[in-house]
């Protein structure tokens, strides 16, 4: 590929690159990075490929070293990874799916010469991937629900889940907000309560939601209880048209239908402020599939993708899996 080329540039050549062309979500956007980078001490790296001089599409990368060995990994708790491309007009639809294309192979190339390892989660809207799996990259399906809030009626939702509403409200549940700190202890409760460690510090956590909701990106919601207790909450990440859930958790005690009256709320609330979509972020266990398909949103599938360069980056990977 003579015309694609693949640079590291500065945060502010990325920076610029995105708000020429904005991005649907907010993953690639540099002040989300910033939180991150801050709340976690990652070092985070810049790409833009290039065909011929013009930049076609951005890429920011979470970065490190084990065993001496140059890696990517995944951002904690971030759900998809922040490849964007630029924007062109309806009329261009074959040429930018070229271009995408394209830009995803010598995205793997730059990669696979780089990195002694590399895995990235692709959003929804990024759905040819064969670049990676002709590469012979591992390349694994997961899946999410998205609601289109144009769409969105309670008329959708099945029989049981109404059941279920009513009995919150007769239960005294209240929606409302909640603070950042309430958010991260009910979300440490909610581990505990399964037996497992959080991904993440209590400390950590506190700092990235924190920054985050300075920047203006961050939205928080909860249902508490008759006595003012929090017994189910949830943060959003914004974007210019819809918002995507997530941090989340809920009181091992909480009432009946808790979590069900924080979803409903949220996608009432979400429609009513004019976004276009709510992203449920998620929908790979049968449980968490049964609740979230109860509100009728669309099922979408989106791709996580790894591979392995060298020999010792290899031999992790298949000791990891046992």
């Amino acid at each position: 590929m003579p015309d694609l080329t693949v640079e590291k540039v500065d945060s502010a050549s990325y920076s610029k690159f995105l708000g020429e062309n904005p991005p649907e979500d907010p993953y690639s956007l540099p002040s989300l990075l910033d939180a991150y980078r801050a709340a976690f001490s990652r070092e985070i790296e810049y790409l833009l490929i290039f065909k011929k001089e013009t930049p076609i599409a951005s890429c920011a990368l979470s970065v490190g070293k084990k065993f001496s060995q140059p890696l990517v990994k995944l951002l904690p708790i971030r759900a998809y990874d922040g490849v964007h491309f630029r924007a062109l007009e309806e009329s261009k639809g074959q040429k930018q799916e070229y271009d995408r294309l394209m830009a995803l192979q010598a995205l793997e190339e730059f990669l696979s010469r780089s990195f002694s390892f590399y895995q990235l989660l692709f959003p929804p809207g990024v759905m040819d991937v064969r670049p990676f799996q002709w590469a012979g990259a591992t390349v694994i399906p997961q899946y999410t629900y998205i609601m289109d809030l144009e769409k969105f009626s309670e008329e959708s939702y099945t029989k049981s889940l109404r059941e279920v509403l009513r009995a919150a409200e007769r239960a005294g549940l209240k929606f409302g907000t909640c603070s950042v700190n309430e958010l991260v202890s009910l979300h440490q409760l909610s581990y505990e309560r399964h037996g497992r460690r959080p991904p993440v510090t209590q400390d950590n956590l506190r700092g990235l939601l924190g920054r985050l909701e300075g920047a203006g990106l961050l939205s928080t919601a909860c249902v508490r209880n008759g006595d003012g207790k929090i017994v189910a909450g949830m943060t959003s990440l914004k974007s210019a048209d819809g918002s995507y859930f997530f941090v989340a958790g809920t009181d091992a005690k909480a009432e009946k239908g808790a979590s069900h009256l924080l979803y409903h709320e949220i996608l009432k609330s979400e429609k009513e402020a004019g976004r276009g979509f709510v992203d449920f972020v998620g929908a790979n266990t049968p449980t968490i599939n049964l609740f979230k398909s109860s509100f009728g949103p669309r099922l979408e599938i989106y791709f996580r993708v790894w591979r392995a360069n060298s020999l010792a980056a290899r031999l992790a990977s298949v000791v990891k899996k046992f």
